[in-house]
């Protein structure tokens, strides 16, 4: 069984030129970075320069397929099965049918039919598309825990005309949202609510007490994970 490795930029070099050597599919592609499978998930969900990569080799792969087949085989779709992997990933990344499209090197056109004709390539994009909108609401949920600053602009009108106001503000921690992250992140550490109000009233204000609990469950989990790797080398 392949052991547990440490990501690093190399990997993505590697996982290009397995992919571009017909290792596309998850478990191949696991098995030629000597990785588990779950870790090269992990890998493609935390890392967006090693996902970007491995989308960009897959699309590669794809149109290399395509422009090899035989001249009347094949010709009125260049669909490739191995697109759909690229896609998710360009999907997850926020893109839209039109970069999607650009990435994979075909029109937008030829992309929403292939989406309609082939139902793999569809859920590839809507799983990749539910991926990133998952992501960008527990960015804003952390952001919130933690608390954050931000600008503000105003316009003011009095007799002596108009001007504009920019003011910093800060957002305070919020503790709801704080104890939302923790219990899912580390359900092991703050298994209820009860758990999180009791710590909350050993004598900290709320904000310190919220930055505290996040900052340590955060900074555990990434010396946690840091220390796991190392004992598997």
């Amino acid at each position: 069984m392949p052991r547990q490795r440490r990501y690093a930029k190399r990997y993505m070099d590697m996982a290009r030129e397995a992919i571009l050597a017909g290792k596309s599919a998850h478990k191949a592609l696991a098995l030629a970075l000597e990785i588990r499978p779950t870790e090269l998930t992990a890998w493609l969900e935390r890392q967006p320069d090693f996902a970007s990569a491995v989308a960009d080799a897959r699309a590669e792969l794809a149109r290399r397929k395509a422009e090899a087949r035989p001249a009347g085989v094949g010709r009125k779709s260049k669909y490739d099965p191995d697109m759909d992997a690229a896609a998710r990933l360009h999907a997850a990344a926020g893109n839209d049918d039109a970069a999607i499209a650009r990435e994979l090197g075909i029109s937008v056109t030829s992309l929403r039919n292939w989406r309609e004709a082939h139902p793999s390539l569809h859920e590839a994009i809507q799983e990749g598309r539910d991926h990133w909108n998952v992501a960008r609401v527990e960015d804003s949920l952390i952001m919130r825990a933690k608390g954050y600053r931000y600008t503000e602009t105003t316009t003011e009108v009095s007799d002596r005309g108009t001007r504009t106001v920019t003011m910093e503000k800060e957002m305070p921690p919020d503790a709801r949202a704080a104890q939302f992250v923790l219990t899912n992140r580390a359900p092991e550490r703050w298994k209820s609510k009860q758990e999180v109000a009791h710590t909350l009233e050993v004598g900290l204000t709320m904000p310190d007490a919220v930055q505290e609990l996040f900052n340590s469950i955060m900074h555990g989990a990434d010396a946690a994970g840091a220390d796991d790797a190392g004992d598997g080398q």
